[in-house]
């Protein structure tokens, strides 16, 4: 024990002196760019083994355990033993000794004044107890001791009654509402109790929390055989910590009859055979001094659900970044709005990061080299500025990158501390009493996260909304409609209509939490975090960012098929309009060169110019643009042809109807035909997207997904399409191609030339 003192009394002293404010280590940790942290988390995700000894436990690595269940495994660092060992040996010494010690030998939080020597029983009631444990500052341990006893020990009386002829303890922390699992369901989504589990095995390692290793063991054996415990949805305020969902963990460590698991194959287990399924021989544990208090007195629950929703968070940051490059690209947006002179002299780090990846995404993009050349043919065809949801994408996004990122880090940090009460430094032979289980850094980075996240979900709305209507979209159809029959085809109406709905309850969510706490536990826990009930929050705006995401992809890859297909029916107007022309306004009667033959160019001019959704539906129409210009072009030829215009060989007047006539029985077909050359798969113009760096998104949805485009002659519907993204974004599927997408850039903007 004294070579124990030492060598954790050297430990302490290290940990305290060098950067004794943390900041050098917390500023040392936002080095690097976003993307490339997103590389790594991503690449840790996807690791086989979870390592564990206290201090390295990454938000990825508990996204892992919580999403991928039998395809990671976890393992306890052995070199924790001897310190967690040490920790546990101090309480039982120190019990024996007489010690008076919060929560081990006193009652808990407001009613600590009450003492007991029954410490095991303590322990077994505090598990039972439900949310009333606080941690008074108390200066002996042995109030810890039967604090710990009390919570194993509460839950009525008829269990009262079989504890005393040796049956399971009572736990008055189990107080949490369950529902019956079909309507009325209030259990935590068993992702996240495994998340809760591997974060409390990380606190617990760091030997100051006097509990044995052996039960640190079990919870270990749970996890990697896939059993999780039933933990309630509702009941904590994350102040003692996360009290009532834990207490359940603890219920079915020491075999209460209230508590259940799930197994590998989702099948709901007693205590006892999620023992045996675990293969735990050493059968229930009888909790000692301080170990039920070291099991439930933490902020593991809202922090482990805090490390799943950022993990999604960074990808869906990342992701929102690359969609609004692609929103540049089919919107024909100029591309100035990346420069990185501009950026620098914001001089903020997630804008200039965002703008930098922006820039790489549109560098030698086809759609913007094409774009440049039809705005240097007409200077006022649009804005000279694009409207601020492209224009100021970066400087939007940037500064939800940089709070998500900063939470992430928080967050991060709460995962790896010891965060229960009191703490037990062996180095210094003492008890600390203290309020490290009060989840505040949780409830404020899930606050500002959810914030963020409704930031970015407003960007993707407008963003979304500029797609779907041709007065915006720069000569896209309206709804994105890619029938041929647009009076019967209203493509993405439905869909900007859920948008509307997805952005109103993401707006709503991102209404604080952390500003509505309520005084519990007899006014002990009268400032508390409410850190769990603030993630299940953000969790709930990532899932809704997910779907605005998944409905946003689709139209973008939606609209890049109607860019392909305008692009091949304007080829084929433009074609049959030459051709034609040089058919009918070439030569007169006689053969002879006429002057209508100066007519072609500047007919091909207004096919050029003319948006081709707003005509092609029906592109002979006397009412449609074309055929208007078309005509407009011949008779200002015609006012322009002088005395020429009375001799009836020389007449352009005497050409238009003739001209006209060829082109309603011409075009007509030839713009079927190119459609249905497009849909059989061999357009005469490839789809431009092969030539960018946002292929791999596009390629994900069409090729890998099966989704196709979005027609009203067609039987599937939006949502079906939809469905498939979604589901695919939530099986972390999207990231691959997003990476690739991004797979070139070197991370540093292009330089000021």
């Amino acid at each position: 024990m004294e070579a124990m003192s030492r060598q954790g009394s050297n430990k302490v002293e290290s940990f305290c002196v060098s950067d004794p404010l943390n900041w050098g280590a917390v500023a040392e940790t936002l080095k690097g760019s976003h993307l490339d942290e997103v590389k790594r988390m991503v690449a840790e995700y996807r690791k086989p083994v979870v390592r564990l000894g206290g201090e390295t436990l990454t938000i990825s690595q508990v996204a892992a355990i919580a999403g991928r269940e039998a395809d990671v495994s976890v393992e306890l660092s052995e070199a924790a033993r001897e310190g967690v060992k040490a920790s546990s040996d101090w309480v039982m010494d120190s019990m024996n000794k007489g010690t008076d010690s919060y929560g081990v030998t006193t009652g808990f939080g407001a009613t600590s004044h009450r003492r007991t020597k029954n410490g095991g029983a303590l322990q077994k009631e505090l598990i039972r107890f439900g949310e009333s444990v606080g941690s008074c500052q108390m200066s002996q341990l042995r109030r810890v001791y039967y604090l710990s006893c009390f919570i194993m020990n509460l839950v009525n009386t008829a269990e009262s009654t079989r504890r005393s002829r040796g049956a399971l303890p009572r736990t008055f922390l189990n107080a949490g509402i369950f529902g019956n699992g079909t309507e009325s369901c209030h259990t935590l989504p068993h992702s996240a109790s495994r998340a809760a589990m591997l974060v409390r095995i990380n606190t617990l390692l760091q030997g100051y929390s006097g509990i044995r290793f052996e039960i640190l063991e079990a919870i270990t054996k749970l996890l990697n055989n896939n059993i999780t415990p039933c933990l309630p949805l509702r009941g904590t305020i994350t102040a003692s910590g996360d009290l009532v969902p834990l207490s359940y963990i603890a219920g079915l460590l020491t075999g209460r009859p209230n508590s259940k698991a799930v197994g590998p194959s989702g099948e709901v287990v007693n205590a006892e055979e999620a023992f045996k399924m675990a293969g735990i021989e050493s059968g229930f544990f009888e909790l000692q001094p301080k170990e039920g208090l070291a099991l439930v007195n933490g902020t593991a629950v809202g922090s482990a659900l805090a490390s799943m929703v950022l993990f999604e968070a960074n990808v869906l940051a990342l992701l929102s970044e690359v969609l609004s490059a692609i929103f540049a690209e089919v919107m024909q947006g100029k591309p100035e709005f990346t420069d990185h002179l501009t950026h620098k002299l914001k001089h903020h780090p997630g804008q200039i990061e965002a703008a930098a990846i922006m820039e790489h995404i549109l560098d030698g993009s086809s759609y913007v080299k094409e774009a440049k050349k039809l705005h240097e043919m007409d200077l006022l065809q649009k804005p000279k500025q694009d409207r601020y949801a492209l224009r100021t994408s970066p400087q939007w996004l940037g500064p939800q990158i940089e709070v998500i990122r900063t939470s992430t880090k928080s967050i991060e940090r709460e995962i790896n501390s010891v965060n229960d009460n009191p703490l037990i430094d062996v180095s210094r032979n003492k008890a600390l009493h203290g309020g490290n289980f009060q989840g505040t850094p949780i409830g404020v980075s899930m606050d500002n996260t959810r914030l963020a996240i409704a930031a970015i979900g407003k960007l993707m709305f407008a963003q979304f909304s500029e797609l779907v209507n041709d007065f915006y979209n720069n000569g896209l159809p309206s709804n994105l409609s890619g029938g041929r029959n647009p009076s019967l085809d209203y493509g993405f109406k439905g869909a900007e209509i859920a948008m509307a709905s997805y952005c109103s309850e993401l707006q709503f969510l991102a209404n604080p939490v952390t500003n509505h706490v309520q005084s519990a536990e007899q006014h002990n826990q009268d400032v508390n975090s409410l850190g769990l009930i603030s993630s299940r929050k953000t969790a709930e705006a990532v899932d809704i960012l997910k779907l605005m995401s998944s409905t946003y992809l689709v139209a973008l890859c939606q609209a890049i098929d109607l860019r392909h297909l305008e692009e091949n029916l304007k080829s084929t107007v433009k074609n049959t309009v030459s051709h034609l022309a040089k058919k009918t306004l070439t030569t007169g009667a006689n053969g002879e060169l006429h002057p209508s033959r100066f007519c072609e160019k500047d007919l091909i001019k207004v096919v050029d110019k003319e948006h081709v959704f707003a005509y092609i539906d029906d592109p002979c129409s006397a009412t449609y643009p074309l055929m208007q210009k078309v005509r407009q072009v011949l008779v200002e030829h015609a006012l322009n042809n002088g005395e020429n215009e009375k001799n009836v060989g020389s007449s352009i007047f005497q050409k238009i109807a003739a001209f006209e006539e060829e082109l309603k029985a011409v075009l007509p077909k030839e713009v079927e035909n190119a459609r249905t050359v497009l849909e059989s798969g061999n357009p005469s113009i490839p789809n431009r997207i092969k030539e960018c760096r946002s292929y791999p998104l596009y390629k994900f949805v069409r090729e890998e997904l099966g989704t196709e485009l979005l027609t009203g002659e067609k039987l599937r519907s939006p949502g079906e399409e939809f469905d498939k993204v979604f589901i695919a974004m939530c099986e972390g599927k999207v990231i691959d191609p997003l990476l690739d997408c991004l797979s070139g850039w070197n991370g540093v903007p292009l330089p000021i030339c």
